[in-house]
């Protein structure tokens, strides 16, 4: 069944990608995490490579939408240092008809230990429990009255923001974040992320077609201009289908065959 309803999909996929007239030939592994149900339609997939300094990381993902029109949302990632790759980690997203996380889960390695992360919200709290080796602690964290659920370094899950954004209310808007980190064991409790539209254009792609986009800043604190600290930009289509991402601190990502986004709109944080 996960064949028949991939080769469905990716039709509608390709389809959506040549409107634009965008080239894309990505094969993503299939995630050990998730596997398509009855009704359910891969929505969108593709391939992320992460610059870092002398480091980089790859991200496959795969957007399924569920026939009760909630989403899932998969991605494997792999670090690379000196031409090295390390243990692929895994993530996933359940996310419900109104993009409101419902669970997330991570199986990784910290160190040569294998872990597997689950995080389940359940507002005004999420819990968050890791199982390393011998070792399973649960925590619980804020979530009210809903929050994101994040796996760093994963891409991911911040662009789940884009899709949550009140585009008719506009102006700066907060997200509340928990997490677990998918290469160390840290979590991450009680955080919030604002985000803000910088741009709305249509730019040209590299064939001669058009793409509108949509270009956020996001950072703890948007209320001080210029920004300066954790801050980042996001790029995504009309779609809301991920394109790119980039911190001031070497760290971009784009999605293989996009790089003439951030060429067309680079970034900006002020």
């Amino acid at each position: 069944m996960r064949f028949f309803t991939l080769i469905s999909s990716s039709v509608l996929i390709v389809a959506g990608l040549a409107k634009h007239s965008v080239a894309q030939d990505v094969t993503v592994p299939p995630s050990s995490l998730f596997e398509l149900a009855v009704g359910d339609r891969l929505e969108d997939s593709g391939v992320f490579t992460v610059a870092i300094g002398a480091s980089a990381r790859t991200e496959a993902f795969e957007i399924v939408r569920r026939v009760d029109g909630g989403r899932v949302v998969t991605s494997i990632t792999t670090r690379t240092a000196a031409g090295v790759s390390t243990f692929p980690a895994e993530g996933r997203w359940t996310y419900d008809a109104n993009e409101r996380a419902v669970s997330a889960v991570g199986k990784t390695r910290y160190g040569d230990t294998p872990a597997y992360i689950e995080i389940v919200a359940a507002p005004p709290i999420v819990r968050i429990t890791v199982e390393a080796g011998a070792v399973k602690r649960t925590i619980p964290a804020p979530c009210d009255p809903d929050c994101l659920i994040d796996f760093s370094p994963s891409a991911l899950p911040m662009f789940t923001m884009t899709r949550q954004y009140d585009t008719d209310r506009g102006g700066i808007q907060t997200f509340n974040m928990v997490g677990q980190g998918l290469f160390s064991d840290s979590p991450l409790l009680g955080s919030s992320l604002q985000i803000e539209v910088l741009e709305r254009d249509t730019i040209t792609t590299p064939e001669g077609g058009d793409l509108d986009v949509l270009q956020y800043v996001v950072a703890p604190d948007l209320s001080m201009r210029p920004v300066r600290g954790f801050e980042f930009n996001l790029w995504v289509d009309a779609d809301h289908r991920p394109l790119a991402f980039d911190m001031p601190v070497e760290t971009r990502g784009i999605r293989d065959g996009f790089a003439f986004v951030v060429d067309a709109l680079p970034p900006a944080f002020d």
